[in-house]
Formats: structure tokens, sequence, C-alpha cells
């Protein structure tokens, strides 16, 4: 959160940098924009037994799709530079991942991703065509059910964002319309039920730790904006 709020610091500062714009250089764009994507991610789950000695480990990657809504806001500088923000206000959803631990006891595990928020620099080329690099920042609720009762703790992860997307203008009203691809890659993250490597014990039947990396992904955007001021 503290890079984030740094990033936007850095964009508060430089908007009001106007000295070196004539005030007719800057506009403001607001937009609502439907997103479709793929994500994968690699994951590790080591389970220790009361006894503290390792009992699991297990290894699984995959991918998932999902779709989801976010609004964004942009200051532009001249034609060519504009600075935004962009927020998810959906949660982002893995599938549930089932497996069975005992017998008739079953552990399952999904994740959400909320409150994804991008901080970005956006290029435009003329023609149409711009070019978009950021930084992301996201907290991930991780959902188990375990025949211990135990519950995970719930990581944030930050990572980068680079696009590419083809915008136009709708009439001379301000509106206008774009399309929108981009790579997204988030840092490794660790969640553990908060029982110490040494803490196991038949209450508490031992460590469990997932450690997730390998985490990105692509996603494609189409948004109706409006610009003010232009």
């Amino acid at each position: 959160m503290k890079k984030l709020i740094t990033v936007l610091s850095v964009f508060f500062v430089f908007s009001h940098s106007v000295n070196a714009f004539e005030t007719s250089d800057l506009s403001v764009t607001a937009g609502i924009s439907a997103n479709s994507a793929v994500y994968g991610a690699s994951g590790k789950e080591t389970n220790r037994a009361e006894d503290n000695t390792v009992k699991t480990i297990k290894n699984e990657s995959g991918v998932f799709t999902d779709s989801h809504m976010s609004g964004f806001l942009e200051l532009n500088v001249g034609q060519y530079v504009s600075l935004g923000i962009e927020h998810t206000p959906d949660a982002i959803s893995t599938p549930q991942n089932k497996r069975v631990t005992n017998v008739n006891t079953n552990t399952t595990v999904s994740a959400d991703f909320n409150d994804l928020n991008i901080a970005y620099l956006k290029l435009n080329v003329p023609g149409g065509i711009y070019l978009k690099a950021g930084y992301v920042e996201t907290d991930i609720d991780v959902k188990e059910t375990t025949a211990s009762g135990s519950t995970y703790n719930n990581p944030s992860t930050e990572g980068t964002i680079l696009g590419v997307g083809y915008e136009r203008l709708v009439g001379d009203a301000g509106l206008g319309l774009r399309l929108e691809g981009s790579y997204m890659s988030l840092d490794d993250v660790t969640s553990s039920n908060g029982v110490s490597a040494t803490g196991g014990a038949p209450a508490n039947g031992g460590r469990n730790q997932i450690d997730i990396s390998n985490m990105e992904g692509l996603n494609a955007k189409i948004a109706i904006t409006y610009t003010f001021g232009k």
C-alpha cells in the first residue's frame, strides 16, 4: 500500500507542475471497462505432522479464466502523456481445489484477489495506438476448509503490468472507445495456517504452508471513456 501511495503522490506533484504546461494542455479522462483474462500460477503446499516432521509436499500448476469490471481515471498532459489509476471492485476468484486428507475428510482451498489497483503511465502514439506500463497491488483472500478448522493468513502482493491498446473518439463530445491487451506479473507470496514450523501438536494438526509463485495474467479489455476539458 505504501508503494501505491508513493506512486500516487508522484502523480499528484507532477500534475501540479503546471508551470511547464498551459492549462489548455491538461484534461481528465474517466472510463469504465469490461475485462476478460486468463491467469496462471504455481503452488507448493507443505504439510507437517504433529511431531513437526514434513509429512507431504504437493506441487501444482494451473490456469483459470475470469471476467471483471474496472474503472479508471487519467490526467492527460498534452497529447502524448497520461497518468492513470485503475481500480477493480470485483473479486478475481480462482477455482476451488479439493483433496482428501484423511478418510472421509476433505480439504478445499481457493483464493480471491481483492482490491486490484493499478497506477500507470500511458504514452499515446499518433494514429490511436498507446503503450502502458504500471505498478500493481492486490490483496489475496485465502479460503481454506480444513479438518482442524485452521485458517490461513491473507497476504498482499504487488507487481507490474505492460499493455498496448487502440483508442478513438466517438464524435466531438468527448466520448471514446478503447481496446487493450496487457500482461501482468505478481510477486511470490506465502500463506500458512498460523502454526510455526516447530509448533505442531495434536490440537492443531501441524503446520501447513502454501507458497505461490509465477503468478501472471493476460487481460483483454474494452472500455468506454469520457474526456473532460478536451
